[in-house]
């Protein structure tokens, strides 16, 4: 089955939340009614990791010293779902630095011929799915910036398919077989204004320069910026 397949046909996913984190749980029915989620015309910056990156008792860390700074920001008359976004990006840095100082462990993509299988693939929908602003392939994880153009079909579910055309393309080059390749779950963060957009960018471009990987971010072979 091609790309153009895979990104045409459906399969449900179910969407919940944690601590003003929208969360994509792969392969179970959508049960949740959300319909102002990812919708068409809203910008998106997206992260989506490989498996196993992050053990579950240091995920529940974070979420709990997550939520124990929540409460502590508490401002009297505003709601724990107002303190939560509001500190959700600290959350997301602090979640992302862990992903980049475990690169050595779980690294498919730095896997050259992986590695472009999933720039072409991102590619494969800019203009058509959405409109691609820029994204960074790291060793184990994949920053992207985009806008939905997709009316017809939820976008959640054009995310989903993209990443299982991946996966099945990289566990064969890996010679895996019935094993998972991206963990299931993606973070994404809707854009509200160019002073945001700006700030993505530059947070997507610098990367791996903040990682040690290379002094400038055009020196990573598998970064994309479409603005300057």
């Amino acid at each position: 089955m091609n790309l153009n397949v895979f990104l045409h046909c459906g399969q449900d996913v179910r969407v919940t939340f944690y601590d003003g984190l929208r969360i994509l749980y792969m392969h179970e029915p959508y049960r949740r009614r959300l319909p102002h989620i990812m919708p068409p015309g809203e910008t998106l910056f997206i992260t989506f990791r490989l498996n196993g990156t992050v053990p579950y008792t240091v995920l529940r860390q974070m979420q709990e010293e997550h939520s124990r700074l929540v409460q502590q920001h508490i401002k009297e008359n505003e709601s724990i779902e107002a303190v939560k976004k509001r500190l959700e990006g600290r959350y997301f840095v602090l979640f992302d630095q862990y992903i980049d100082s475990c690169m050595g462990s779980i690294n498919w993509l730095q896997n050259a011929e992986i590695a472009e299988l999933v720039k072409g693939s991102l590619f494969f929908g800019d203009g058509t799915s959405y409109d691609l602003h820029a994204f960074c392939i790291m060793h184990n994880h994949v920053h992207v910036l985009l806008t939905n153009l997709c009316e017809g079909v939820p976008f959640y579910k054009i995310l989903q398919r993209l990443k299982t055309y991946m996966a099945v393309r990289a566990n064969r080059i890996l010679n895996r077989v019935g094993q998972p390749f991206w963990q299931p779950e993606s973070y994404d963060h809707s854009v509200r204004n160019a002073k945001s957009f700006e700030r993505i960018i530059a947070y997507i471009l610098n990367n791996p320069v903040k990682s040690g990987l290379v002094d400038n971010w055009e020196d990573w072979p598998h970064t994309y910026c479409r603005h300057e």
